[in-house]
């Protein structure tokens, strides 16, 4: 029963071509202007009724075994996908003037916030399998139609070939999980009817409204199309008349195989015309020797994505500490932005300042041509904010590491690195051609100790995170101060990545934190993480800015950050400055809250002191089965497996912000252990 349909559904990435203008005025259905309008109203209403089919399904999922709930997963990535592009023609169709928001809204309403809530939970399944049926239909009557060839818009044709393939490929999936649910016809009937009454009745509304709104319905051709749907044998009317019939037999059960030469037509034809687009033939493989060079991690990236589709899955659209993932509202502890400063309106609109003042690029590097007063601005607000002479920023955090790590030290010098060092850290070190001296990790005696072994009048750089990414746990920078001056001719360089903004009272960071404000050499940050845009920095002395400014090639030779970014960072510290301490104060609070009740169930999380909370696992197998089964219960978490971290200390890794409330770390908790429990018992 599993293997037709486990056969077919794929993961397609759909996307449609961001240069086309997407222009749905007009009819683009070559001599159909009903059938233009008709699918005009499809989109309308996809958008969040194909949201309510995966809400519907994932309620279900413990009724699913294996090979459903893999058809499932492929099924809400589609839906997800089709949810998504369909936006983006919405989107366009209300710039138009097509959009109808009143309808829209009033279905939205009636159906989502009414019906849904009112309707019993094995009511919605049954009518989610109805109206997958009933699009199952309407998809192959369009497809017979030429496989759409007299659409006009290459884009448009592009979008319901993709669609309607896809939705005869899962026509199976929704009513294989009703059966496992419930096998009444009576339960089938009722959803059939609301089916109609709410999926097929809003399409046929939904049509009329628009061609009374593009005036097409004052066409004979309108009326004439009206009169072949309904009263021919092979109308769409009659055909869904006719499916809806055969849905309520005893011995139903969808089958694609009955499409099958259709549905490999559409996505030939899709094929042809580009799945990502129209693309240019490649001329050339990879040479044999590259090949060889690239078949390993090419192999693992294939065994892993069937278990992991969640690292290359797409973010639609963010809503405080939620994210729409694959068409799918999912609570977000994937995420840097510690003090919820991500999409604050002040700094969106100094960004949009920044464009119209400047546009959205720079001439090039920043000592020919590229500096902009906003740099200078940026800069100047950064040494403020950390008590320094100056600083300087680069086009990227790791950037800002190679960057400034191989600047300072070179050969016949000594960098010191903690061992749990972030990856950009550990290439600067590589890269500086100095002796790379690493120490067991937080181990202030093991640092003394190599320390003691090296040259006086040596150059020696101390490097560490002062929050360690993938455990959470801070730095010793007291002891580390300590040990820098007891050593002549010795620097201490800190990355700030996840500290700003989650240390100190204020959010100032590290040096706040232990209380030693000015006490570092190097102070390195990120413009990516609690600040949300992007790139680097270094704050230090004027002298070493200025020797960096000159030096570092990152700096040198990298374009300058764009107008749009200088601006966000620059207003995100100018915000950290006046709410940091509120907002870190949540933060905090947050985190203490969500490490005990974590430790309450048993959860290992080892030492973490800060937003970033890792829950120990100790097997690669269990953390993608863990994240699998959160991600399908609305939890947005990844694993962190070998060689992130070392074998058998594979991990999940939950980041917390100030947007997260109580409720959303207890429904966090629930879910992380039913999915532990679920897999004990798999496991067993």
């Amino acid at each position: 029963m599993h293997g037709s349909s486990a056969q077919t559904l794929q993961r397609r990435p759909f996307r449609l071509d961001a240069r086309d203008r997407l222009s749905v005025r007009g009819e683009w259905f070559a001599g159909k202007p009903l059938s233009t309008q008709f699918l005009n109203a499809y989109t309308l209403l996809i958008p969040e009724g194909e949201r309510f089919i995966i809400r519907t399904c994932r309620r279900y999922l413990d009724h699913a075994d294996a090979g459903l709930r893999e058809d499932l997963s492929r099924l809400f990535f589609q839906e997800g996908g089709h949810s998504r592009e369909h936006r983006r023609v919405l989107a366009h169709m209300r710039k138009e003037g097509l959009g109808l928001d009143l309808f829209r809204h009033l279905v939205e309403r009636i159906s989502y916030r009414l019906l849904e809530k009112l309707s019993p939970s094995k009511l919605r399944l049954a009518t989610a399998a109805a109206i997958e049926h009933h699009n199952a239909a309407i998809a192959d009557f369009f497809l017979r139609q030429d496989l759409l060839r007299e659409i006009r818009s290459v884009e448009i044709r592009r979008l319901f070939l993709w669609h309607f393939a896809e939705e005869i490929e899962h026509k199976e999936v929704v009513f294989k999980l009703l059966q496992r649910v419930s096998d009444s016809r009576l339960l089938r009937a009722a959803g059939l009817f609301a089916s109609w009454a709410t999926f097929l009745f809003y399409l046929a509304v939904g049509a009329m409204l628009l061609g009374l709104k593009t005036r097409a319905i004052f066409a004979g051709a309108f009326w004439r199309e009206l009169v072949l749907h309904c009263g021919v044998r092979d109308g769409l009317l009659v055909v869904l008349v006719k499916e809806s019939l055969r849905y309520l037999r005893a011995d139903f059960h969808p089958r694609v195989e009955t499409s099958r030469d259709l549905l490999g037509s559409a996505l030939a034809e899709l094929e042809r015309l580009g799945v990502m687009g129209p693309r240019p033939r490649l001329i050339s493989k990879m040479p044999v020797a590259f090949q060889k060079k690239m078949l390993p991690i090419l192999n693992r990236v294939r065994s892993l994505r069937p278990v992991a589709p969640y690292f290359e899955a797409a973010i639609g659209e963010y809503d405080g500490a939620w994210v729409q993932n694959e068409g799918v509202r999912k609570l977000n502890f994937c995420t840097y932005s510690y003090l919820g400063l991500l999409r604050h309106p002040h700094i969106q609109e100094a960004a949009r300042q920044a464009i119209e003042r400047y546009g959205t690029g720079t001439h090039g590097v920043r000592l020919l041509g590229g500096n902009l007063e906003l740099h200078d601005e940026l800069e100047a607000r950064i040494a403020t904010f950390f008590n320094r002479e100056a600083a300087i920023t680069f086009s990227s955090g790791f950037m800002t590491n190679l960057a400034v790590i191989s600047s300072l030290v070179g050969r016949g010098d000594h960098v010191l690195s903690d061992r749990l060092n972030h990856a950009s850290i550990v290439d600067g070190c590589r890269l500086s051609g100095a002796e790379v001296v690493r120490f067991k990790h937080n181990d202030m005696l093991d640092l003394a100790n190599r320390l003691g072994r090296l040259p006086e009048d040596a150059r020696k750089l101390i490097v560490v995170d002062a929050v360690y990414s993938m455990d959470g746990n801070i730095a010793p920078i007291q002891e580390l101060i300590s040990l820098r001056d007891r050593h002549p001719n010795t620097l201490l360089m800190v990355d700030e990545a996840h500290s700003l903004g989650v240390l100190g009272p204020k959010g100032r960071g590290v040096e706040e934190h232990f209380d030693c404000v000015g006490q570092i050499d190097v102070l390195m940050g990120c413009l990516s993480k609690a600040v949300p845009a992007q790139g680097g920095y270094i704050a230090g002395t004027r002298d070493m800015i200025t020797y960096l400014r000159f030096n570092a090639r990152g700096f040198v030779y990298s374009a300058a950050l764009s107008p749009a970014v200088a601006a966000a960072a620059l207003a995100a510290f100018e915000l950290i400055g006046r709410e940091g301490a509120a907002r870190r104060s949540r933060l905090m609070s947050n985190v203490r809250y969500f490490i005990q009740r974590l430790r309450n169930a048993n959860f290992d999380i080892g030492n973490s002191a800060s937003a970033i909370v890792p829950i120990l696992l100790g097997s690669e197998a269990l953390a993608f089965d863990l994240a699998r089964r959160c991600n399908l219960e609305g939890l947005y978490a990844t694993p962190v497996t070998h060689p992130v971290v070392p074998k058998g200390a594979e991990r999940l890794r939950m980041n917390v912000t100030c947007d997260h409330r109580w409720k959303d770390l207890d429904f966090a908790i629930k879910v992380l252990q039913r999915s532990r429990t679920a897999e004990i018992a798999r496991a067993a």
